[in-house]
């Protein structure tokens, strides 16, 4: 993989549901050696989980009607997610929109941007803050990941004299 099909992969792996950013920048770190390069991927990954929110949140009643009606298939596979949903739903429920925030920050697997969009949905919270808190999220679990990506490498290099 060469050049500028580098950064759109990583761009691409950040804006998907499994991935986003908590897979993009170890990726990231993969596909580019060079620290200065490495640092530019890892920010085009924030900048393509930051889109999420912004675009999902304002369409989720309109998807919810799309796909309850006209999909069988695509309803039942909705309905799970709706449920792993409510189950995040009720920890953030617990501390309100700060609850959002912390919720998208840690950096585990269906705590993203994504899931914080369906979470602060499902749960009513103003769409505009929840835009904000759900990007601040998205930072803060960026530089958790970017953190421990570097340390790790580090870390590495130290232990074994590269």
């Amino acid at each position: 993989m060469e050049g500028v099909s580098r950064y759109i992969l990583v761009f691409l792996l950040s804006m998907m549901p499994i991935s986003e950013v908590r897979g993009a920048i170890p990726v990231a770190r993969i596909l580019f050696n060079d620290d200065f390069e490495f640092a530019v991927a890892s920010l085009i990954a924030v900048v393509g989980n930051l889109v999420i929110a912004p675009i999902v949140l304002p369409l989720l009643n309109y998807l919810e009607q799309l796909v309850v009606k006209r999909w069988d298939v695509l309803e039942r596979i909705y309905i799970s997610v709706l449920r792993r949903a409510r189950d995040h739903s009720e920890k953030v429920r617990k501390y309100g929109l700060i609850g959002l925030v912390i919720f998208v920050a840690i950096p585990l697997p269906g705590t993203g941007a994504w899931t914080g969009s369906l979470v602060a949905y499902l749960l009513g919270f103003p769409r505009a803050k929840s835009v904000v808190l759900i990007e601040l999220g998205v930072v803060i679990a960026s530089l958790i990941v970017y953190s421990a990506v570097a340390l790790g490498i580090e870390l590495l290099r130290t232990l074994f004299l590269l």
